[in-house]
């Protein structure tokens, strides 16, 4: 006589704590994985914690400019018969020198903060535009390659990468007549960044300024200077191309609203 089903199998009850409870489990019933614990603090394979502001201290990438000079394609180095003094000697003649490949490259170089390239890039800088073998004719068709390195310094978050910045502008401006109408083309690149810090004046009271001697001003003072000496150099239009891209600056050749008001 044969046993039916039911008699030869035997069934277990599961055992309740093994039920899953609602909002638990895995799609298709299976359970993940048990995530692997992390290895006790002190262990070989333990993270070490990061300092806070660890990445905000991180080192700038090396500009172009550092890297040419250190492979030495670049026609100067320091000027080691003046011991004390910072200056610089270059390798080849002005005169002969490309300045469509070279100057952009020292433009480049503004941005840096480290010693010796900093001190190469701004004299080298300096050098190139107010030579006199070079001459505002040489230096007025470069103006093109000059604006992206000249923004990537005016938008800095170092104060001291702006006032080079700054002052490369004024330079510009001031090597030929034409340098401030030259340079008018490109205010959309440029002065967007000065707006922000035409307010960053010094204010500290009746306090006395000790620093007032070895520096030209706060960084708003900088920019209102150069903003000033752009619209007297740049013609009819410069007011109308720095008023647009600066909301705040007021004239300095035309009298002022609450001047018109009196």
């Amino acid at each position: 006589m044969t046993k039916s089903w039911a008699e030869t199998s035997s069934t277990e009850r599961p055992d309740p704590k093994q039920y899953l409870h609602k909002r638990e489990g895995s799609p298709g019933g299976l359970k993940p994985a048990p995530k692997p614990r992390s290895p006790a603090c002190g262990s070989p394979g333990a993270a070490k914690p990061r300092s806070p502001g660890a990445d905000a201290c991180t080192a700038p990438a090396p500009t172009h400019f550092r890297r040419m000079y250190d492979r030495g394609d670049l026609p100067i180095k320091v000027d080691q018969s003046r011991p004390g003094h910072n200056s610089i000697k270059w390798t080849t003649d002005l005169s002969t020198i490309d300045l469509h490949f070279y100057l952009p490259v020292f433009a480049d170089g503004l941005a840096e903060v480290q010693e010796p390239y900093r001190m190469l890039a701004r004299r080298g800088f300096e050098e190139l535009v107010t030579s006199g073998t070079c001459g505002g004719a040489r230096v007025l068709p470069v103006f093109p390659q000059l604006i992206m390195p000249l923004r990537g310094a005016l938008r800095s978050t170092s104060a001291d990468v702006i006032q080079a910045g700054l002052h490369a502008i004024e330079l510009l401006i001031g090597c030929c007549p034409e340098g401030g109408a030259s340079l008018l083309p490109y205010c959309r690149q440029l002065l967007p960044a000065l707006s922000r810090h035409v307010g960053d004046n010094l204010n500290i009271g009746d306090q006395i300024d000790y620093g007032q001697r070895l520096s030209k001003g706060s960084l708003g003072d900088l920019v209102g200077a150069t903003l000033r000496l752009l619209e007297r150099s740049g013609g009819s239009d410069a007011f109308a191309h720095i008023k647009y891209h600066v909301p705040t600056y007021e004239s300095c050749l035309r009298p002022s609203r609450m001047a018109r008001k009196a």
